[in-house]
């Protein structure tokens, strides 16, 4: 069965199964999924559920719905999505195929008639490298599902790791300044990091990078 999983700050708070056709979402507190915040309104989002398929919806939020960072009114849901609301998050879990359904896969697969099977993608992890400054040239590897940067006092960001994606996510700045993103500043909203991209954050500049992952980093 599918689930939601709601997080706040990287800290996991409650598993919501997608047992019914429609799960609504907001501050009220007779939604399915309560999130107590003034950032989230009281009809906020719902998840409608038709067969396999699950589809959020954006009720007319005031603050809006978010997945993977981007604004949405109506989304098809993917295994791994990322959804923002107000300051929490709920993570996306598909529904896994049944064991019948996996053995039909494994027998077409083993058919001589089969012409091959592609191999398995690369494992890959995120790597940090500094541009500026004193540590100039220092590298950091991202093993770990959350890594705070920054100053306190000054700017804070956290890159998080979702599967093999990368977010880069605004925690706290002086004068409400937030971390930049190849020379623009990512505002309160997750944003994705692709390989290649420079990250700032207090001053400081980093270069993200992906690359195939050791095996004791999985």
């Amino acid at each position: 069965m599918a689930k939601l999983v709601l997080s706040f700050q990287g800290r996991v708070l409650e598993d919501f199964p997608l047992n019914k056709e429609r799960v609504s979402i907001g501050r009220a507190p007779d939604n399915d999924i309560c999130i107590e915040n003034l950032a989230v309104s009281g009809r906020h989002a719902a998840i409608e559920t038709v067969l396999k398929d699950s589809f959020l919806v954006d009720l007319g939020s005031t603050n809006g719905t978010f997945v993977n960072g981007s604004a949405v009114s109506r989304h098809q849901l993917r295994n791994g999505d990322y959804i923002t609301i107000g300051k929490h998050s709920l993570t996306y879990h598909g529904e896994m195929y049944s064991s019948g359904e996996a053995e039909i896969e494994k027998t077409i697969a083993m058919r001589p008639s089969a012409k091959r099977v592609e191999p398995a993608p690369v494992p890959m992890i995120g790597k940090l490298q500094v541009l500026n400054g004193g540590s100039a040239g220092r590298e950091m590897t991202l093993n770990k599902p959350l890594a705070k940067l920054g100053k306190a006092g000054l700017q804070v960001a956290a890159i998080s790791r979702r599967q093999q994606d990368y977010y880069l996510e605004h925690v706290e700045g002086k004068d409400g300044r937030t971390p930049k993103l190849n020379g623009v500043e990512i505002g309160l909203q997750p944003r994705q990091l692709n390989s290649g991209d420079v990250v700032e954050i207090a001053g400081t500049q980093l270069k993200f990078a992906l690359i195939p992952a050791p095996p004791e980093a999985m």
